[in-house]
């Protein structure tokens, strides 16, 4: 699904060159789990959202599904985003003042599915998360694993093919933390694409088939 040849992300910092990711080769099957382990400031999160289109590679080449999605314009580059890749946040990114089901069915209002069928889509994608018996109540009343579980509802209804997820645990205490980790389990039974950023040691023992590629310092060290 994912090709990733000789990539390097440079920031400019006034008259300094940063360079943030250093020649990463990566490839990534359809339906596979990897997880990016690395301390902040590894590059992980950098790499995961140059993968999601959030950013731009400095050079190299990037192919999702053989599309060359880092030299797509911006439109274009949204509606793959959208149709291809669900994304789930260390700060989950609500709209606190919606209700759990407006924040979850909010990707698809300007898609030109049916309102039934988005209705639907959101309540499936509420259960998989599972999250439907808060469906009405106000996001911001929810509790830290509460909102990681609409979050996640959120980057499932429009059925991606590839879920993308940036220090998933960093803001949940370890019992959120492992009914995140199922509901990952979950999806990977899915055959959904998985790509995971993170530095939690919860993640070192998961008991499904998974990859870890160590990042340090913007390489990417081993490729278990």
């Amino acid at each position: 699904m994912i090709k990733i040849e000789n990539l390097n992300r440079v920031f400019q910092d006034g008259s300094d060159e940063v360079q943030v990711l250093k020649n990463i080769d990566l490839e990534i099957t359809d339906g596979e789990c990897v997880i990016l382990k690395g301390i902040s400031g590894s590059g992980k999160t950098t790499l995961l959202s140059i993968i999601a289109g959030l950013d731009r590679p400095s050079s190299g080449k990037l192919l999702v599904d053989g599309e060359p999605i880092a030299k797509l314009p911006d439109e274009h580059l949204s509606a793959f985003r959208a149709k291809r890749i669900g994304m789930v946040f260390q700060h989950f990114n609500l709209l606190e003042h919606l209700s759990v089901y407006e924040n979850v069915i909010v990707p698809l209002v300007s898609t030109d599915i049916s309102k039934d069928e988005a209705k639907q889509k959101a309540e499936e994608a509420m259960r998989l998360a599972n999250i439907s018996h808060k469906a009405q109540m106000e996001s911001s009343r929810l509790s830290g694993g509460e909102k990681q579980r609409v979050a996640i509802a959120r980057a499932l209804v429009a059925d991606p093919d590839l879920i993308l997820c940036d220090e998933p645990t960093a803001n949940l205490d370890r019992a959120n933390s492992l009914k995140f980790i199922e509901i990952i389990k979950h999806l990977h039974d899915m055959s959904k694409t998985i790509i995971i950023a993170t530095h939690d040691p919860l993640f070192d023992a998961l008991e499904f088939d998974h990859r870890v590629v160590p990042m340090e310092a913007g390489e990417i060290i081993s490729a278990e």
